[in-house]
């Protein structure tokens, strides 16, 4: 009986990498068909969806094929399904604030200003928490942090804290470069750049 529940488990461990295996090579094959394909936008677009669809079929834990999904659905203009698959990101990954803020401006951009309001304010709060850890001194973190204020359109607070940021990190070169080509963005410029994708 020992013998067969080890095998029962080994063979689910087994099965379980099978998996994640066939999911990233499906993920893997929407990324490269997408960079090499010479197919029209839409046709590529479509192609390389029904790839990670696949993916998902096999593997719905593997967070990395909702990623590209949302690259995938943002490309396509598809806010409602963007909106579907934003849920299950926040789902596989609810230490992470990013995927509420992007949620919020899924909403903004479907037009949904209360339920974009309520997951800019739950990302924020939880940002706001984690910059009481040692997170603080994560460059990457601060940066994400940046732009969920602006992504809220809290300019003067984005602002605030890139002079914070600036202060805490004084010779970071990607910091350098961020502070010569970029320029915040209001909520009606971000959200014309989902439907325009130019910043004109």
């Amino acid at each position: 009986m020992k013998k067969l529940l080890i095998l029962t488990i080994f063979l689910s461990i087994v099965s379980c990498n099978g998996q994640e295996k066939e999911a990233k090579d499906l993920v893997k094959k929407a990324n490269d068909l997408f960079m090499k394909s010479n197919q029209d936008e839409n046709v590529k677009i479509d192609s390389c969806l029904v790839l990670v669809d696949k993916a998902i079929e096999i593997d719905g834990s593997y967070f990395n094929a909702y990623y590209t999904k949302s690259k995938f659905l943002t490309w396509k203009k598809d806010i409602k399904e963007s909106i579907k698959n934003n849920a299950k990101m926040i789902e596989l990954r609810p230490q992470q604030p990013l995927w509420k803020i992007q949620r919020g401006l899924f909403f903004d951009i479907d037009g949904n200003k209360t339920e974009a309001e309520k997951n800019y304010k739950i990302g924020l709060s939880e940002y706001e928490n984690l910059l009481k850890t040692e997170l603080k001194n994560d460059f990457n973190f601060r940066m994400e942090y940046l732009s969920a204020l602006e992504t809220k359109g809290e300019l003067k607070k984005a602002e605030l804290e890139l002079k914070n940021i600036s202060r805490d990190f004084p010779d970071n070169e990607i910091l350098k470069v961020y502070k010569t080509e970029y320029k915040f963005k209001t909520k009606a410029e971000l959200i014309a750049l989902w439907h325009n994708g130019t910043d004109n």
